[in-house]
């Protein structure tokens, strides 16, 4: 079996018993029947998405687009930062300008506990597959490195999921769109790029699934970013057998 089989074998169960379908789900449709309806002078008072909101997608896939051209120049361990400090910016700017903005966006204790306990399950299921993949392959190992990816790389996981679920899921929710749609677009944004990591963007897309459903149910930014940057650090180290501190930073951590 091949690393990404596996990979999709360990991703494939996660989203659906988490997030209960029942519980943030549109109502079921009537059998047999799909519809789709973008009204182009939407009537007043009808969800839609702002003039900001797209501009802030665009921004976001701008940002992404700048991620695969860094990841492809070598560039990452500079561009990483130059995101976390824009985003982080603006994000800030935001709040000042608007008292709602952070808890509209996520980062809010509303839902912490549940929110906690459903991304802890998903995570420790994640994690015990990544150990039987690493044993199984000979890459199961703790090194002194991991220690600061470990401490580090939420900042960064919690960016990217501020800005794929905070500035994508929220926005397109916010504007109707059915959470059937929303999900795997979500998703595929998120996994995208991981372009042209194969192993890597199948992970994402299949943890974006999931995590899209929770932040739809829950709305909580916090452990989704926190544990995006655990299971990361686990995933390059077991089951891509990398070291992504040396490949950044061009030598073990201090």
């Amino acid at each position: 079996m091949t690393r990404l089989a596996a990979v999709l074998l360990l991703l494939a169960p996660l989203a659906a018993p988490l997030a209960q379908p029942g519980d943030w789900l549109a109502p079921e449709a009537p059998p047999m029947t799909l519809s789709l309806r973008i009204p182009i002078n939407p009537a007043p008072g009808q969800p839609t998405i702002t003039p900001r909101q797209w501009a802030e997608m665009g921004a976001v896939a701008l940002t992404g687009v700048g991620h695969l051209a860094a990841s492809e120049a070598g560039l990452s361990a500079a561009y990483i930062p130059v995101v976390i400090g824009g985003w982080g910016g603006y994000v800030g700017y935001r709040g000042v300008t608007d008292e709602d903005f952070f808890r509209d966006l996520g980062f809010t204790s509303e839902n912490l506990g549940p929110a906690f306990r459903d991304a802890s399950i998903l995570a420790g299921v994640a994690t015990a597959g990544m150990v039987a993949i690493g044993a199984a392959q000979g890459t199961l190992r703790l090194e002194a490195d991991m220690l600061p990816l470990l401490v580090l790389y939420p900042a960064w996981g919690l960016t990217q999921q501020m800005l794929v679920q905070g500035m994508v899921t929220r926005h397109l929710s916010d504007g109707g769109l059915s959470p059937y749609l929303v999900t795997p677009i979500a998703a595929a944004a998120f996994g995208s790029v991981h372009v042209p990591n194969w192993e890597l963007t199948a992970a994402t897309t299949g943890l974006g699934l999931a995590y899209a459903g929770l932040y739809q149910k829950h709305e909580n930014l916090w452990p989704l970013g926190i544990y995006h940057g655990v299971l990361g650090a686990e995933f390059y180290v077991w089951v891509l057998g990398r070291n992504p501190w040396e490949e950044m930073f061009g030598g073990e951590a201090p």
